[in-house]
């Protein structure tokens, strides 16, 4: 007989999980369809992408960090309480645009030198001088959008922002198609065409989402006064556990980054090829981002509760759905990875065997990512363990993988595919020793109980 755990686990699933794997296979459609456009365009365009892209990846994972504040708007709202549910919310997006604008000061500034640590061609730093000088504006208005989704998202409600993705995506492959190839009467942009699709996109994606929050009354309809209505003991404790995922954030990122050095230094063609495996290693992922959404916002309702058991046996539940679907998944990849090169034509010869390689060492580690992603990103974040990710990022990133792909790539000379058989050990490292804080459960922790 199902018990009425069970019934109501099924319940919240079919409620968040459908519409988040939606909303992920949205975004990372979105990405796909920016790559597939711009890798038209040749090696040199994809990787001037994948550099630039590492920017606004360090600058995503310092603001999911903020984001984390988002645990707390999921146990307040739990809990009934809507006073700190708003105050949460005011002190996330401040965060958000005051560390936003610091970047996009640093990157007005540095443009041609940050591009070069990725990019040895000076006609590429060139080039993607002027796709960066357009996607700055971008960072702008996500540091505020982004807020609004993910506020909505912490409380179950993310049709909304299904549907402006939706809009958003659509409308960035049609301007993409204008401007990088110049139909319609436009020019002929290239890359830059698709900066400005970016732009634009998220420009009339952000009035939309905004517009309907405050138009309608739905739910984040904060006003100004609300936004400052946090005080510094607020401040203090909230981030007491959200400051040590920023570091976490800031570790990881910045490890990535230097993982986009080292794979720019073997060449161009190493560059497009990491561009390429990221892509669709996000694209691949996009079940579990549904499940470690899902676990987020209804194990931490649960961890908002005295007692945290039932927080427990949804993490167990969440386990073995992440396990079997990381095995179907791995199996599709081995099957689907010889026709997916046939998506680049204008690539180099080099790059699509080293791709077709790549696709391999990543279905064989696909479990770890799965895994990774469910417990850290969907448990671990629920209960507020960021101390713990932290130094499991320090370990597994900077002591473990970091060292072997440089040493790969400026000592040894690997090939593409063993230098990225060595950037897959952080994973394989992370899971092994995050499998012992899952089963402690010391992570699952009530982050509210003294507020």
């Amino acid at each position: 007989m199902i018990s009425n755990l069970d019934l109501e686990f099924r319940k919240d699933m079919k409620r968040l999980v459908v519409p988040s794997i939606l909303q992920m296979l949205i975004g990372n459609s979105f990405s796909l369809i920016n790559t597939l456009m711009v890798g038209s365009l040749g090696d040199t365009a994809v990787a001037v992408m994948a550099a630039a892209g590492q920017i606004s990846f360090i600058l995503s994972m310092i603001l999911s960090a903020i984001f984390g504040i988002a645990s707390y708007i999921t146990q307040f709202y739990g809990k009934g309480d809507l006073v700190n549910v708003k105050r949460s919310f005011g002190l996330m997006l401040i965060s958000s645009v005051i560390v936003t604008l610091i970047v996009f000061t640093l990157v007005s500034w540095f443009k041609a030198p940050i591009l070069s640590l990725f990019l040895k061609d000076e006609t590429a730093v060139a080039y993607g001088v002027q796709y960066l000088s357009v996607i700055v504006f971008v960072f702008l208005i996500n540091s505020i959008k982004d807020v609004y989704s993910n506020a909505l998202g912490s409380i179950g409600r993310i049709k909304l922002t299904l549907v402006v993705g939706i809009i958003a995506m659509s409308l960035n492959v049609l301007l993409d198609y204008v401007l990088i190839y110049g139909k319609f009467g436009f020019p002929e942009y290239g890359i830059v065409g698709a900066a400005w699709a970016t732009l634009l996109s998220s420009m009339m994606s952000g009035f939309i989402l905004i517009g309907y929050v405050y138009g309608k009354s739905y739910y984040v309809n904060v006003t100004l006064k609300e936004i400052f209505s946090f005080d510094f003991s607020f401040v203090k404790k909230v981030y007491a556990t959200t400051l040590p995922l920023m570091f976490h954030e800031g570790l990881w990122s910045v490890g990535n980054m230097l993982y986009a050095v080292a794979f720019g230094h073997i060449g161009v063609a190493a560059l497009a090829t990491y561009q390429l495996a990221n892509t669709f290693n996000g694209y691949f992922m996009m079940g579990i981002f549904g499940f470690a959404y899902a676990a987020k916002v209804m194990i931490g309702q649960k961890l908002s509760r005295e007692d945290p058991s039932e927080a427990i046996i949804y993490a167990r539940k969440f386990t073995r759905i992440a396990l079997y679907s990381a095995i179907v998944v791995s199996i599709a990849i081995f099957l689907l990875s010889p026709f997916l090169i046939h998506l680049f034509p204008n690539l180099s010869s080099e790059v699509q065997s080293s791709f077709r390689n790549v696709m391999i060492i990543q279905a064989i580690v696909m479990v770890m990512f799965f895994l990774n992603n469910l417990w850290i990103v969907g448990m671990f974040r629920a209960g507020g363990d960021n101390l713990y990710t932290m130094n499991l990022i320090l370990v597994s990133t900077w002591l473990i993988a970091l060292p072997l792909v440089f040493a790969g790539a400026y000592l040894f000379h690997w090939p593409v595919e063993w230098v990225y058989l060595m950037f897959t050990l952080e994973e394989v490292s992370k899971a092994c020793i995050g499998f012992y804080r899952y089963r402690s459960n010391k992570w699952a922790r009530n982050l509210i109980q003294n507020m």
